[in-house]
């Protein structure tokens, strides 16, 4: 009897995002007979066996990242020994794995160091063209951004192509790249925009890195309380008391994706990070929103920036929230496109398939 193929999905410990938008990768793989081998960290390793309990599941070196400064880059540049060490652990432990568990093909997202030359290997991303502050630091971070990539046999651009781009100028691929577009990739691609329960004023949701989570998470809370109507607090993390509802808001810890999406569908108005895998989610509800980037986080500022200026989103800024006015200022807003774009991730998913099983296509580009 012929063994499914084994893939190894390995998922950036880096918010929940990486692992919401691999979501949809690791379901396909199993609908065309794959057996999908998960591994990741922290939170986002929690979420992926919540979601997914019947596979194997493998600890990877969690990176651990936080944002204790405003400006991000002295958040990076302290931590890249941190980032550099994990890149190389983790690359020393997909080579051991390849063996151990029989890997046959890896997708990586955004894990630098989860690639072999032993099998194909996929790097899914949007962030091709890296953003700072200063030109010079975003010259010499994209060179060596772009060098790492072509480690990689493909880069999987979860975006649409051209001008329906949702990241922008982030996602144009570097001369030389072997890449395709699989479009938006949300775990909620699928699912209903019907509401299944009452209409919900306003959600807000919390994500990302500490101990910025938090901060936003303090500033929201007196102003969700004193505005009318029914409100939902999603805090975006696995510690303390899962349920508490008082004032007329109710506040979860953490959601399965069924109970998330349950609420997105019935939510008048987002209030939530510019995060990428977060904008994917809400385009495919197709959901009025107030987006508040992480502070110099510089990619979350520009994608608020852009769909502001394309006039899908309100935006305001951390420490400087209104948050009535914001809601208002969503409902003037387009809101993000509900566009349902035949998606690539089956033909993307079946190519892999079909090289991890043929040593004549190893490297194979096109």
């Amino acid at each position: 009897m012929e063994q499914p193929t084994r893939i190894l999905f390995a998922v950036l410990d880096w918010g929940l995002g990486h692992a919401t938008r691999s979501l949809p990768l690791i379901q396909e793989a199993c609908r065309q007979g794959a057996l999908p081998v998960v591994a990741s960290a922290g939170d986002a390793g929690h979420y992926l066996q919540q979601e997914l309990p019947a596979l194997p599941y493998i600890e990877l070196p969690a990176y651990n990242i936080r944002y204790p400064y405003q400006n991000m880059v002295a958040n990076m540049a302290i931590q890249l020994p941190k980032i550099a060490r994990a890149t190389i652990m983790e690359h020393r432990k997909i080579q051991r794995l390849i063996a151990t568990h029989h890997i046959q093909a890896i997708v990586s997202d955004n894990r630098f160091g989860c690639w072999s030359s032993a099998v194909p290997s996929i790097f899914l991303s949007h962030q091709l063209q890296l953003r700072t502050p200063v030109p010079v630091l975003t010259r010499l971070a994209n060179t060596l951004n772009h060098y790492l990539l072509k480690r990689y046999d493909q880069c999987w651009i979860p975006d649409r192509a051209g001008e329906e781009s949702l990241s922008g100028a982030l996602s144009v691929p570097p001369a030389g790249l072997a890449y395709r577009h699989l479009g938006l990739l949300s775990r909620f691609t699928n699912q209903s925009r019907n509401p299944a329960s009452e209409p919900i004023d306003v959600l807000a949701l919390l994500s990302g890195p500490e101990p910025q989570r938090t901060y936003l998470e303090k500033e929201l809370l007196p102003q969700l309380r004193a505005i009318a109507g029914r409100k939902v607090l999603v805090r975006g993390t696995m510690v303390g008391e899962q349920l508490q509802v008082s004032e007329g808001l109710t506040i979860y810890n953490y959601l399965g994706s069924e109970a998330l999406g349950q609420l997105l569908a019935a939510a008048r108005v987002v209030v939530c990070r510019s995060g990428y895998s977060s904008l994917m989610d809400l385009s495919a509800m197709g959901k009025r929103v107030l987006l508040i980037p992480t502070p110099g986080q510089t990619e979350q500022e520009y994608l608020a920036s852009r769909l502001f200026k394309q006039g899908w989103a309100a935006v305001q800024r951390q420490g400087d929230i209104h948050l009535r006015e914001g809601i208002a200022a969503a409902e003037r807003r387009g809101g993000l496109s509900a566009h349902q774009e035949d998606s690539k991730v089956e033909a993307a998913i079946r190519w892999l398939i079909a090289s991890a099983n043929s040593a004549g296509t190893r490297r194979n580009r096109f």
